[in-house]
């Protein structure tokens, strides 16, 4: 009997050991990958100032700023009520706030926050311009939530919620300068022939080097068909599932091959990669915020006046005169107040 007791005791103590050393449930691995997310996309700090001071759309320290890839999402001019989608794959759906103003692809937004949930992420965004709209002028307040898995989340799996990011948005600093021109969704496959978006003939012509002649650009056109149309470009950039195709005044946004974008680069205008340190300081040109460091910026050929920005830090200035295609380096050390 003594012996059958202790091979009991054993046998417990051996369970209990094996259950000790299993690795508790991956709840708390979602903490984890919100702070890798927060880490990643450097939320901005925005609202009123101290004593009340300002707005609610006031960017008290400026963040990560991204540029939008798709169609198909809204902004609200009221903070209380953002126009939030509901984002599955290449959908989405807008389930609450105004549909104050349809964003376009390449327009930019201030990450303004990064929740992650049981099975969504949220990201609040608002818009680095004041955009007029039926509703009044103001910046634009928009939130994705975004669905997954509840295994993708519970095992904090980043690269599959950074692939799902990178078909809505990107970082500025990877993204290359393009104005915001909104494409209509895109049509199945059967019709989209029949809905062709036309390019400014002038620009087409000067891209592709050719006489004048009508030219359309559409939506789901591959990478094969567009330099047949425009010729090769001046450069080619790939980023992941997306290539941009860089004319003279063009640029053509590729995502798995097919045309999704067409915008502006701004023919003959100069780069300028603006770094800081500390990073993350709000960039000025011409006393106008173009964004935070690091970013590539365009600006026309000219005298322009860069200055950088940060709460607790003496400004940063620098008059520069750009020539046309010219590529400058801007790095600026900001000093303690």
């Amino acid at each position: 009997m003594n012996r059958l007791f202790a091979v009991v005791l054993l046998t417990f103590c051996w369970c209990s050991a094996a259950l000790a050393q299993k690795k508790p449930p991956a709840q708390n691995d979602r903490l984890v990958l919100q702070q890798i997310l927060q880490q990643t996309y450097q939320p901005s700090l925005v609202g009123k100032q101290v004593m009340g001071l300002g707005s609610e759309a006031d960017i008290r320290r400026a963040g990560t700023i991204v540029v939008i890839q798709r169609p198909g999402l809204y902004g609200s001019i009221l903070h209380s009520e953002p126009a939030s989608s509901a984002i599955t794959g290449l959908n989405a759906e807008l389930f609450r706030g105004h549909e104050d103003y349809v964003v376009p692809v390449g327009e930019r937004y201030y990450v303004t926050a990064v929740a992650v949930g049981s099975n969504t992420v949220l990201v609040g965004l608002l818009s680095t311009r004041s955009v007029p709209t039926q509703a009044g002028t103001g910046r634009l307040w928009t939130t994705l939530s975004f669905n997954f898995p509840e295994e993708v989340l519970a095992t904090a799996d980043k690269e599959a919620v950074f692939r799902e990011f990178d078909q809505w948005f990107i970082p500025e600093s990877r993204a290359v300068a393009v104005a915001p021109v909104a494409l209509p969704v895109a049509a199945p496959a059967a019709t989209r022939a029949a809905a062709p978006t036309s390019l400014p003939q002038p620009a087409a012509a000067q891209a592709a080097n050719l006489a004048p002649r009508e030219m359309t650009l559409t939506p789901g056109m591959s990478r094969e068909q567009l330099v047949q149309l425009l010729g090769a470009a001046d450069r080619e950039i790939t980023f992941g599932q997306q290539t941009w195709l860089v004319y003279p005044g063009i640029v053509a946004a590729l995502k798995d091959g097919r045309l999704e974008a067409v915008g502006t680069s701004g023919q003959g205008s100069a780069r300028v990669n603006v770094q800081s340190d500390p990073s993350g300081v709000e960039i000025y040109l011409d006393d106008q915020l173009v964004g935070s460091t690091p970013s590539v910026i365009l600006a026309s050929p000219g005298k322009h006046t860069f200055r950088l920005h940060a709460q607790g830090r003496a400004d940063w200035t620098r008059q520069v005169n750009l020539l046309p295609g010219s590529d400058l380096s801007l790095t600026a050390n900001l000093d303690k107040n």
